[in-house]
Order: C-alpha cells, then sequence, then structure tokens
C-alpha cells in the first residue's frame, strides 16, 4: 500500500514522549506534542500558561544528556498544545501515537477521543511496555482496530535501536508492513514484530532475567559487584550489567514492572522467580528508605566524593545495607579466558569451568537460553526477534539463540536439564533431525534460521 507520514503528533511529553517527538522532528516530519493543560488555569488563558506541561517537556529536551535533537533548532519547531484546547491539531495527522501513563482507563478514554477528530485513514498506535493492546482499543469499532497497533520505543528513542511492533487481531497486514518499512527506513530503528502477550519480549526478559540474578545473587552469596563484574562486558553485555541497570531503570520502576507481571504469566513457571522472599524483601526494604536507584542517589549503587572532588561508587552489601568502598572483583576464569576477542568463545570458556564465576554463569545462561526456547511460539514466532530485541533493545553482542549456539548447542542441553532447566521440545527435536545449530551458515556467512514450526531452516527474514 501506498502510505506516507508527512505530519504526526505525539500525545504525552514526558521523558519518553517528548523524546519520540524529538526523533520525529529530526527526520524531517511535522510534529505536533500535546499534554494536559496546567493546574489551575482556565480555557483563555495565556498559551504559555496553559501549555505549561507540554512546554515542560520541550525544555527537558533541550537539557538532556545525551541530547534527545539532532539540532539545538528542532526544538522550536515542534509544535505544543493541550488536550483540552488544541486536540483538533491531531485531524490532519497520519500517525498518532500516544505516551501517556501506564493506565488502562487513561488510555482507552484517550482512545475514544481520538477516535472522533482522527482522519479516517491515520495510524494511531499506543506506546505502552506491557498493557494489553487489544485492550485499550477493545471499546471502539472495527475501523479504529484495523487501524490501530502498538509500538513500544525504548528509551531514550533517539540513541536505542529497537522497536517492538504489536499489531492488533485486527490490525491491516499492509498498514503493519507500510508502518515497518517507515520505521526502518525512515526511523532507523530495528523493528521486531511481537505477540500481545505480557510486557512483549524485550521487558519480558528484561524481568525474568533481571530477577533470576537478583536471586541468584542472594542465594549464593554473590556481591553487587561480583555479579556486575559477571553479567557485563565479559559476556558481551554493557557495563551496566545487571544491578547498575537496575539503579538506571529505577528500583521502584523494576519492582513495580515486576509486581504487574506476576498475575499476567500465571501459565508461565518462570514466574516463580518473582515470588522469591529474600528479592522482594530487598526490593522493599529499599523503597522505604527510599532508595530508588540513580535518580534518588543511591540504590544498588551510591555515589561518594572525597575531599578532592573525586568520585566513587560504593555499592550496597545485600546482607548489612551497609555500602561498601569499590572492590575490584577477582574469579580465575574471568582472568584467564577474558580477553578472548570472540564473545561467543570466551563465554564458552566461562561456561566450562569451575569456580565460582562459572557456577553463577552455568545457571544464569541456562535459565536464559532455556527460556528463550520455551517462549517460541507464545510471544514471538521467529528466533531472530528474540535475539534481536536482546541485542538493539538492551545492547547486547550476542541474543540467547547466538549464545547457545557458541556453547554447541547439543553439547549444553544435558548440561541445562541436569541444572534444572529444560528447554523446549523442539530443540531436542531440531537436533533429532540432524540441524546442530539455530542458526544455518555457510562460509562463515548466517544464510538461514530453524523454524519450529515448520521444522526447518527458513532464510533470514523468510518469516516462520
Amino acid at each position: 500500500m501506498t502510505w506516507t507520514i508527512r505530519k504526526a503528533a505525539v500525545i504525552g511529553s514526558g521523558t519518553m514522549g517528548g523524546g519520540i517527538a524529538a526523533l520525529l522532528t529530526g527526520v524531517g516530519i511535522e510534529t505536533v506534542l500535546l499534554d494536559i493543560p496546567a493546574q489551575g488555569t482556565q480555557p483563555g488563558d495565556p498559551p504559555r500558561q496553559r501549555n505549561a506541561v507540554a512546554l515542560a517537556g520541550i525544555e527537558r529536551l533541550r537539557t538532556a544528556s545525551p541530547t534527545p535533537l539532532f539540532d539545538p533548532a528542532d526544538a522550536d519547531k515542534i509544535q505544543i498544545g493541550n488536550l483540552e484546547d488544541d486536540l483538533a491539531q491531531v485531524a490532519d495527522c497520519d500517525w498518532i501515537i500516544e505516551v501517556v501513563v501506564e493506565r488502562l482507563e487513561v488510555k482507552q478514554s484517550l482512545m475514544s477521543r481520538l477516535a472522533a477528530v482522527a482522519q479516517p485513514d491515520a495510524l494511531i498506535s499506543t506506546n505502552t511496555s506491557g498493557l494489553p493492546i487489544a485492550q485499550i482499543a477493545a471499546h471502539l469499532d472495527a475501523d479504529f482496530r484495523r487501524r490501530f497497533m502498538g509500538t513500544h520505543f525504548f528509551n531514550p528513542p533517539r540513541y536505542l535501536r529497537l522497536l517492538e511492533v504489536i499489531p492488533g487481531a485486527e490490525t491491516d497486514p499492509d498498514l503493519v508492513r507500510a508502518f515497518v518499512d517507515f520505521a526502518e527506513t525512515t526511523l532507523g530503528k530495528g523493528v521486531v514484530l511481537c505477540k500481545d502477550t505480557p510486557n512483549f519480549i524485550g521487558n519480558r526478559f528484561l524481568t525474568l532475567i533481571g530477577m533470576q540474578t537478583v536471586n541468584a545473587a542472594l542465594d549464593g552469596g554473590y556481591t553487587v559487584e561480583e555479579i556486575d563484574a559477571l553479567t557485563g562486558t565479559l559476556i558481551g553485555r554493557p557495563r551496566s550489567a545487571s544491578f547498575r541497570l537496575l539503579d538506571i531503570i529505577g528500583i521502584d520502576v523494576f519492582y513495580q514492572i515486576a509486581r504487574n507481571l506476576h498475575p499476567a504469566i500465571s501459565h508461565d513457571p518462570a514466574r516463580a522467580l518473582l515470588e522469591h522472599p529474600a528479592a522482594n524483601a530487598l526490593f522493599e526494604r529499599m523503597l522505604e528508605k527510599g532508595w530508588l536507584g540513580s535518580k534518588s542517589g543511591q540504590g544498588f549503587y551510591k555515589t561518594v566524593k572525597h575531599d578532592a572532588g573525586e568520585r566513587a561508587f560504593w555499592s550496597l552489601d545485600l546482607n548489612t545495607f551497609d555500602y561498601l568502598p569499590p572492590r575490584k572483583p577477582t574469579f580465575d576464569s574471568a582472568a584467564r579466558y577474558g580477553q578472548i576477542a570472540d564473545t561467543g568463545a570466551r563465554i564458552k570458556a566461562l561456561f566450562g569451568e569451575n569456580d565460582r564465576a562459572a557456577d553463577f554463569l552455568r545457571r544464569h545462561l541456562a535459565f536464559y537460553l532455556a527460556y528463550a526456547s520455551q517462549r517460541i511460539p507464545e510471544i514471538a514466532d521467529s528466533l531472530v526477534s528474540i535475539d534481536n530485541a536482546q541485542k538493539w533493545g538492551f545492547s547486547h553482542e550476542l541474543g540467547p539463540f547466538e549464545i547457545w549456539d557458541a556453547l554447541g548447542v547439543a553439547e549444553s542441553l544435558p548440561q541445562f536439564e541436569a541444572l534444572g532447566f529444560p528447554a523446549a521440545d523442539w530443540v531436542s527435536a531440531m537436533l533429532d533431525q540432524g540441524c546442530a545449530s539455530f542458526y544455518q551458515r555457510e562460509n562463515g556467512q548466517v544464510i538461514g534460521v530453524y523454524s519450529p514450526q515448520v521444522r526447518a531452516y527458513r532464510p533470514i527474514g523468510g518469516g516462520s
């Protein structure tokens, strides 16, 4: 289908909404940014007073680091307004994206208002990290649901490549294809098509892998610094690793995501990770103390300034709740293999060792990789979608199925099972067929990926 976005509207001027508006403006799309009218104002008040909420969003764009703006002048190009006086500004928009508070009733009410003013062919989408897409538009007619989908950006939108696109059951497939092409070619995004399942792909893994890591630290007596030394650049992940990443996300935000996810995945055995008494007590105590991570100045790490002006990151002792000065963790296996250039080969070498580092990594990776196999086809049809979500959304060098190929699927499968992390049945079926890896390679190049649905390799990009 022929479909072009010339003008877009972003509803919600918070960090995410403002970032999306900056991204759209930066690639040359006329952009409207609307939010609620300022508290205490009335229709007819001066626009600067009435639109103070959206104006504050623009000011955050000017001062944020790293900057969400391609050019400082872009901030002046964004048209601002409020949802009471200026909703008509969206009437000629080709795409309207809602980025308001994560409350179902708020999003549903807003969708009803948008349905009344949007042009008949406008795409309308919701940026939600986990609310059911179908429920957000369930009260509206089939024509609205035909042009409605989820578009979950990752923060900051300018810098993180991942965009999760979640079509509804009635979303026009041609519109989905046209939007994906726009997102990839114009916005420069790596698009992953997701199913309408709790937390989609990225945040489903983030939550459960994050909780598995915290649980393992508490059960195994590992320190915050030890875990971050093992789950950062050593295994191809960012330096923020695990606990520092939770500080960046916000302890309150992460814990609330975990609490919301628990009742939504009653079918998933891994939800037991969200019920760990010691981990939940840890998060509850941090919330009581107001230790919310980077935004409160302390969480699992605390910045300590010395008299000379130097700063150090002290880490939380998970037992005593004291902060300890930096102590570089030392592990024999990490020292022995940490300099291996190839990430897959480095992980395989570490996986085969016998010290405390290897003990943790074996259990961590066994859960992670086996869990990825069990979520096909629940949350995605393609292995590539799960791998790309981890790489594009969280800057991992390798996705779970790429790591598993590096370990050797047949070699590691019995080890996973011995550790109590059985893979999905289709993995054994794949091996029985004589398919030794998830990715098919020829002359060192990936040419295909195994499809559990058709039980054969399919060309990359060739669907499920």
